[in-house]
């Protein structure tokens, strides 16, 4: 990887409670063995994605070491995996140093009875080093989003992606382009896990079915037109660091121009779960750069990608998404092709 620090730590916040039905779930999660504990339930799991956030900055101080199970996994999008509490305390403390004044606003959980997940927005002001950027004196923010596989009261294993793209453009730093940052949580967006208007075919079940269907039909057979079957006409899509959309059209018009950089893009689901209103889906992919993406030019490279997708679901149609993927890594996958460094297999 051409020297360059790739480090990057994502995190997710919450805001309101769901039923449950949980899905498929991770490989690490059915190879650790079943504990001798109390089950929790969604509330409870919803409260301790919010704890998280709350301790998070404070490494291994405060209640952290409550929250976090001694021998958790923790997937840190672009920057690796760390095993146990304290690589895991150590990452924290790297991203606590460059920004002592960082906060994580939670603005969605959703939960199960074993699984939970939030979406988050940080803001802090740079004092001291962040991949390679020195001090800057800025304040910004960005957002994320986390997943969290629960055991015991604790969080296991974690799956992290937040939008580093945008991070560094704003701490000015010239090897990502400056992106227009999209305004991922307006006030104006609607609360998810509010009542949803009664109607039929709604529920976890067939939600989950529709929001798979934007992972199998629309990304893989880049069939743009099941989007009016499974999306309300007037659809909130938060794409991280590439503006928001409004509009089935609109988020036709944004896909279409995934599709023409990575004209190959097959994605899979590695884990998915839903309660009444939101679906979960985290999901892996490959791909093969065809045409420009972030202002380098298509040639060919191959890259692997890694994301997590947050549906919010009224009348068995989505209403709002929130997405969240590797970008920076994507970019510099496609750099280190063109320099003739192989991208690392997935």
């Amino acid at each position: 990887m051409s020297g360059r620090s790739r480090f990057v730590v994502t995190a997710l916040a919450a805001c309101s409670l769901f039923g449950s039905l949980i899905l498929p779930v991770s490989a690490a999660q059915d190879a650790t063995p079943a504990a001798e504990c109390a089950a929790t339930t969604p509330e409870e799991n919803a409260e301790l994605a919010r704890a998280y956030w709350a301790e998070a900055v404070w490494g291994p101080q405060g209640k952290i070491s409550e929250v976090v199970a001694p021998n958790e996994i923790h997937h840190w999008g672009i920057a690796g995996t760390t095993n146990g509490f304290d690589e895991f305390a150590e990452r924290w403390a790297l991203f606590n140093t460059a920004f002592p004044d960082l906060k994580f606003n939670v603005d969605l959980v959703t939960a199960t009875e074993d699984m939970a997940a939030t979406v988050w927005t940080a803001s802090g002001t740079q004092e001291g080093e962040w991949q390679g950027i020195a001090p800057t004196g800025k304040t910004v923010s960005w957002t994320g989003i986390n997943v969290f596989s629960v055991a015991c009261g604790q969080i296991t294993e974690s799956w992290g992606e937040a939008d580093h793209v945008s991070l560094r453009a704003a701490l000015g730093a010239t090897d990502v382009p400056m992106l227009p940052m999209a305004d991922a949580m307006a006030a104006s967006t609607p609360a998810a896990g509010g009542a949803a208007t009664p109607c039929a075919g709604s529920g976890a079940e067939a939600n989950l079915e529709t929001a798979k269907r934007w992972t199998t039909e629309v990304w893989n057979n880049q069939d743009l037109d099941v989007l009016d079957e499974i999306a309300s006409e007037d659809i909130i899509h938060h794409g991280a660091a590439f503006p928001d959309v409004s509009g089935t059209d609109a988020l036709k018009d944004s896909l279409t121009r995934q599709f023409e950089a990575f004209p190959d893009l097959t994605l899979n689901i590695d884990d998915a779960f839903a309660d009444e209103n939101v679906v979960v889906v985290r999901w892996s992919g490959t791909a093969t750069q065809g045409g420009e993406f972030l202002g380098e030019p298509g040639a060919g490279a191959s890259v692997n990608l890694t994301g997590v997708n947050i549906y919010r679901l009224d009348c068995g149609q989505i209403a709002e998404s929130w997405s969240e993927m590797n970008t920076l890594d994507v970019l510099y996958q496609i750099r280190d092709a063109a320099a003739g460094e192989a991208t690392p297999t997935a």
